[in-house]
C-alpha cells in the first residue's frame, strides 16, 4: 500500500510540473506611453525611447496612424538585446507631430 502512495505522489507531482512548466508565463501590467509613430512600425517617446509595435489587431491599425501622436497602452516586453515591443490594446491618437519630429524619429530606422 506505500508503494502505491509514494507511486501516486509521484505521478501526481510530475502532472503538476508538466502542467505548471506548459502554462504561460504570469502577465504582465499593461504601461501606456506616449510618442510618435514611425514608418518603421514603432512608436518613440519624447526622450527618443523606441518601441517596436507587436503583432495585434490595435497595433496594426496604430501603424496606419503615422506621424501621429499617441498614447499607447499595451503589454511591453524587452528582448535579451533591449528591444522593447508594446502589444498595444488601446490607443489614442492625441495629435500630429511636426515634420521637424517627424525626421528626427526617421533615425531609428533598422
Amino acid at each position: 500500500m506505500k508503494k502505491n502512495q509514494k507511486s501516486l505522489t509521484i505521478i501526481v507531482c510530475v502532472v503538476f510540473l508538466v502542467a505548471l512548466s506548459s502554462s504561460p508565463v504570469l502577465t504582465a501590467d499593461e504601461e501606456t506611453i506616449i510618442g510618435t509613430v514611425n514608418d518603421f512600425y514603432q512608436i518613440v517617446t519624447d526622450d527618443y525611447e523606441v518601441y517596436e509595435i507587436g503583432d495585434s489587431e490595435q497595433g496594426n491599425e496604430l501603424v496606419e496612424h503615422v506621424g501621429a501622436r499617441v498614447e499607447a497602452t499595451g503589454i511591453v516586453e524587452e528582448d535579451e538585446d533591449g528591444v522593447k515591443t508594446i502589444t498595444v490594446t488601446s490607443f489614442v491618437v492625441i495629435g500630429e507631430a511636426s515634420t521637424g519630429d517627424i525626421e528626427d524619429i526617421e533615425m531609428f530606422e533598422e
